[in-house]
This record gives structure tokens, sequence and C-alpha cells, in this order.
């Protein structure tokens, strides 16, 4: 596959990351301080990091884990990455798009002979099920405890994410398109990427594959129009020209 922006990790995700970063040195920064205060053994300071040590802690702790998190899903976009790489160059994508109207960025367009596909990557492990636009996360502790958890709508996430970019196109198709945009379909992928990831879906209202899937199921993709080489090139750099 083509690449037209060849960074690969998302400017959204990669400025968040360095913001919790920096949170989780300040914080640890503000505990070592709070323990050299609460060990001056003088009354005032003493009280003063005793007040500090369990804040900067349970903020640090919070921010760490953010920072995990956050981590976690860098890499699970650099595995999708990976597995784009794998189709042929016919195929243009672009990672970490940020259109002005959207929150937050898209994680991956590609645009092929058979269209414009919008991806989104989730690195959940567990149990993951999905009942049309609600999902769950289940994951084990023991052989006898789980703990169940919501993780947002990643589908209507992904959905939303292809709205704005076909209203996008549509605003730009004569840029986009070399003339007016054909009536317009943009296919939601959502792909898990943790290989420890279970689904169980029932009535998915998007595209939802495992990682190793991903590339298949971009090429089977049918589209009530064909895209040519041109046209594919023009998408693509209406897109990074934003």
């Amino acid at each position: 596959m083509k690449r037209v922006i060849g960074g690969r990790q998302t400017i959204f995700v990669w400025r968040n990351i360095q913001l919790v970063r920096g949170r989780v040195f300040l914080f640890t920064l503000l505990f070592l301080s709070a323990v050299l205060l609460f060990a001056l053994n003088e009354y005032l300071f003493a009280t003063l990091g005793l007040l500090m040590i369990p804040l900067a802690y349970v903020l640090g702790i919070y921010s760490y884990r953010t920072y995990l998190i956050w981590n976690s899903g860098l890499e699970g976009e650099r595995a999708v990455n990976r597995e784009l790489d794998r189709l042929p160059d016919t195929y243009s994508g672009q990672s970490g798009v940020v259109l002005q109207s959207n929150r937050g960025d898209i994680d991956h367009v590609v645009v092929g002979p058979n269209g414009i596909f919008v991806i989104e990557s989730k690195n959940y492990g567990g149990n993951i099920s999905c009942d049309g636009d609600q999902w769950r996360k289940t994951r084990r502790i023991t052989n006898e405890k789980s703990i169940e958890s919501t993780i947002g709508s990643p589908s209507r996430q992904v959905k939303r994410n292809a709205k704005v970019l076909k209203d996008f196109l549509l605003e730009r198709q004569y840029e986009a398109f070399g003339g007016p945009a054909p009536h317009l379909w943009l296919h939601a992928i959502l792909v898990f990427t943790n290989p420890r990831a279970t689904l169980e879906l029932k009535d998915p209202t998007v595209d939802v594959v495992q990682l190793s899937d991903l590339v298949d199921a971009i090429l089977s993709a049918k589209s009530p129009y064909c895209l040519t080489p041109e046209t594919v090139r023009l998408i693509s750099e209406t897109i990074s020209n934003r």
C-alpha cells in the first residue's frame, strides 16, 4: 500500500502520550518532594509533606494508568499500519487524519479501487461483546471472578468519523473526484488488534474484524462504484492537504 503520510503514529495520540508522561513525571517529583518534607521532621514541613504524599500518589497512579491506556492504543495503531502495508499498491493510506470539523482524529483512512475505508482500531483485551451499538468488555481476574465494564461505543465512533470524512469529500468533490462526486459510500471498519481479545457480536452496525482479517475485509469489500488510480490519488491528496 502506498502511504500519503509517512509517519507511523498519529499526532493526536502522540501528543496525549507526551502530556500524560509529563504528568507522571510531575506527580512523581511531587511525591518525592513530599516524602523529603515529611522526613525533615519539622512540624510545618512534616504536616505539608503528610498532606501532599497521598495526593501526589493518587494523581501519579491515575496518570500512569492513563499513560498505559494511551500507549496501548498507539501500539494497536502501529499494528494496523503494519497489516495495511500488505495491501497492493493500488491502495493508498494514511493514519491520524485530523479534520477541522471532527473531534480527535481518524485512526486510518484507506482509498482503493473498491472504495474508501475508515478504520478505527482498538487494543482491548478480554471478552468483547456487542449488541448493535452497545459494547461491553469482560476481563477475567480468576477462574471464579471477572470484571465487566462498558467501553463506550466504538461502532458509533467509526460511523461518526465516516460521516465527517464523507462530508469533507463532498465539500471538495471537484478537488477529490475531478468533477461531481458519485453516490458516495464509505466503508466503516472496526478492528480489534489485541490477540487476547475474543469477540461476541450480535447485530453489529459496522464491519468488525480482528487484525488478521483486516486486509481480507478490505480486499473483499463491495462498492457501488469503482475508483480509477487517478481518482484514488486525488482523494488521498485532498485528505492529506486538509
